[in-house]
Parts: C-alpha cells; sequence; structure tokens
C-alpha cells in the first residue's frame, strides 16, 4: 500500500515534526485564544490545526471551509452543515431545529446509518442576520461540549457580496465567546492581513497569527526516507532533494510527487535522480485535462505571459526584460493578464514573486514547447 498520502488531512503517524509549532497551537487552544494561521496553500496548515487539536482530548473540531463562497447564503450554508455534522445525536438535532425555524429545517432518519439527517429550505435566500442566530447556537451547543471553531481559507470571506457587513456580524459575536478557540486558517497573506491587521476591520488585532514555513528538509526527508522504507525502497538523498526543489518545498506537493515515485517503482528499488521523470509522466498523465482547461482558459496575452514567466521566472515580472519576453505589450496590460491568472488560481503572489499554484503544471509547459 502506498504510504503517501496528499490532498487531505493527516494525522497520527501520517504528520511530520513540527512539535514546538503544534505545542504552540496547542496552548492557545487550551487558553481559548482565537489564533489565525498563515501559509501557503499545501503547506500543511489544517493537519497543523487538527493534530493539535487531536492532541486534546475530548476536545472535537467544527470545521467549516469557507473556499470559494461568494455569498452570505453560501457562508451560512456551510456553517449549517458543519453544525449538523457535529451534532448528529438526535436531541442535539432537535435543538437545532428549535433554534432555527424560520430556516424551515426538517428531519429525516438515514436507513443506513440510522443517525438523523436535518435539511433547510433550499428555497430560502439566507441572510446576514443569520449569521448572528448561528453563532448564537454555536455558543449554546459548547456549553455542553469542548470543540474548536476552525474556519479554512477564512481570506474567501472577503468575496462575499457585503463581505464588511459579514465580518462585522461575526466579529460582533466572537468577541463574547470567550470559552470557545476560534482558529482563522488563510492561504493568501494580504487577504488575510487586511482582515486581521488593518484598523478599519472589525477583526482588528483580535486573534494571533501564527505563520507556518515549509518543513526544514532535514527533518522532512527522514520522514520520508522512512515511508520509503516500509515498501522496501531506499531514496536517495539527492533525489529527494531534487523533489524539495520541483515542488517548492511544499509539503503537500512533496507528498505527491514522492506517491507518484511510489507508483514508479518497485520492492527493493534504489530510486535514484532518473525515476523523477518517470514520476512527473504520471502526474501529467493524471493532471493532463486539468491542465488543458486552465490553457483553453486563457486569452493569448495571458498565454504569452505564463510562458514567460516558465522561461524566465517570476520574481522580475514588471520588469522590461520581462516585458520584452512577452511580446510588445504595455505594463499595464501585462499586470491585468497575470493578475487574472491569480484570479484563476493558476498563479499566486509570494512575496515579490509571481509563482505557479501548481509547480508540476509549470513543469508540463516546458517539455512541450509552450
Amino acid at each position: 500500500m502506498n504510504p503517501f498520502k496528499y490532498g487531505s488531512i493527516v494525522s497520527g503517524r501520517d504528520f511530520c515534526g513540527r512539535k514546538e509549532l503544534l505545542d504552540h497551537i496547542t496552548g492557545h487552544i487550551q487558553g481559548a485564544q482565537n489564533i489565525v494561521v498563515l501559509g501557503e496553500r499545501r503547506i500543511g496548515k489544517s493537519s497543523l490545526v487538527y493534530e493539535a487539536v487531536r492532541n486534546l482530548k475530548g476536545t472535537d473540531i467544527l470545521y467549516i471551509d469557507f473556499l470559494g463562497i461568494k455569498s452570505i447564503d453560501a457562508l451560512c450554508r456551510r456553517v449549517l452543515r458543519a453544525i449538523v455534522t457535529l451534532e448528529k445525536k438526535s436531541g442535539w438535532v432537535t435543538k437545532i431545529i428549535k433554534m432555527l425555524p424560520h430556516l424551515r429545517p426538517s428531519m429525516t432518519i438515514d436507513p443506513i446509518t440510522s443517525l438523523p439527517v436535518v435539511t433547510f429550505d433550499a428555497s430560502l435566500e439566507l441572510k446576514a442576520n443569520s449569521i448572528q442566530d448561528l453563532l448564537d447556537l454555536i455558543e449554546s451547543l459548547s456549553r455542553k461540549r469542548r470543540f474548536t471553531v476552525v474556519f479554512d481559507e477564512f481570506q474567501d470571506i472577503a468575496n462575499v457580496d457585503d463581505s464588511e457587513e459579514a465580518i462585522a456580524l461575526l466579529r460582533s459575536k466572537i468577541q463574547f465567546h470567550n470559552g470557545i478557540p476560534y482558529v482563522f486558517v488563510g492561504s493568501i497573506r494580504h487577504k488575510m492581513e487586511a482582515i486581521f491587521n488593518s484598523p478599519d476591520s472589525a477583526f482588528f488585532k483580535s486573534a494571533i497569527p501564527i505563520t507556518v514555513a515549509p518543513l526544514p528538509f532535514t527533518e522532512f526527508s527522514k520522514f520520508l526516507t522512512r515511508k520509503f522504507k516500509i515498501g522496501q525502497r531506499a531514496v536517495l538523498k539527492e533525489t529527494l532533494q531534487q523533489v524539495f526543489e520541483i515542488a517548492d518545498n511544499i509539503s503537500g506537493d512533496i507528498q505527491q510527487f514522492c506517491e507518484a515515485l511510489w507508483e514508479v517503482t518497485h520492492e527493493n528499488d534504489e530510486i535514484s535522480p532518473d525515476k523523477l521523470k518517470d514520476a512527473l509522466e504520471l502526474i501529467f498523465s493524471r493532471e493532463q485535462k486539468s491542465y488543458e482547461t486552465f490553457i483553453g482558459l486563457l486569452t493569448d496575452l495571458q498565454f504569452k505571459c505564463l510562458s514567460a514567466l516558465v522561461r524566465q521566472g517570476g520574481k522580475r515580472v514588471y520588469s522590461m526584460d520581462f516585458i520584452k519576453a512577452v511580446g510588445s505589450h504595455s505594463t499595464a496590460s501585462v499586470n491585468r493578464a497575470i493578475t487574472r491568472m491569480i484570479a484563476l488560481n493558476i498563479l499566486f503572489k509570494s512575496g515579490k514573486e509571481i509563482r505557479f499554484v501548481n509547480p508540476f503544471f509549470k513543469l508540463w509547459l516546458v517539455p512541450r514547447g509552450r
């Protein structure tokens, strides 16, 4: 069985290191201190928070993913789903129904699990006042059990219509939930900083910031080497060094690369750098349709900018050299093209550098003459 996991939350033996950071987060959660966890996508932020809570016996997670939300209605329904998922006992489900009658809830029993299933009237558009009702419900449920509320990809609340009102309503209730730790996880730093560091934001300095950096090579490579040994494979240090470099030191992408390396090798193999090409081709074959979809979304100028990024890197995308590499276009038009590809989640901004969200997509473009 392939021991490498990616694209999902990991815990226990599948979780690597970060002991000091784990202890730090665990301490804040024990003290019901609200925290902001920042770091790039797939760096392991959600797994870190889950592992910290897992170490606290008797504490559950109320997990709400804000990724891609566009409306207050969508926000409220995600909170509702998370509450119902956490509270599966019929007594609590009945309480949920009684506290939210205006949402027209109904309860049925799942014939397979025999657990109650709650649904809410889909024809209703949930408004901003529902945010406060849901937070009142969370506060009420916390009196009977301990849990940590985790808002994942919280920066996407900024994409909601009337986002300032939504943020203000969340803050107006959360500030009085003294016994409930709230963890705000985000991967787009400038948006999270606008929410938590701007004096104009309702969440200004309302939570302690914690940054999740890439795992050190020494620590993570030992973990990965042990995983390969499970299948009697020996991976060379130089192989892992190239894996880390290609994957931009992002934990999730490193795990994906190692998963592919496992699949293209066999027991008793010594995994040298010449196996990397086979692993990459496996990843390309799995993801080619999504790559082609990305290309189909681009204008000619956007594609030229993407090709220039592959050739020149993203550290000086507004320099004259980069503009010349793109072609006869203005700095403003290149800026608009880059901004659009960031909005499409093809690229992202890391400090002053523009980088590919998927490093394997970048490599896929290179040998195909794009």
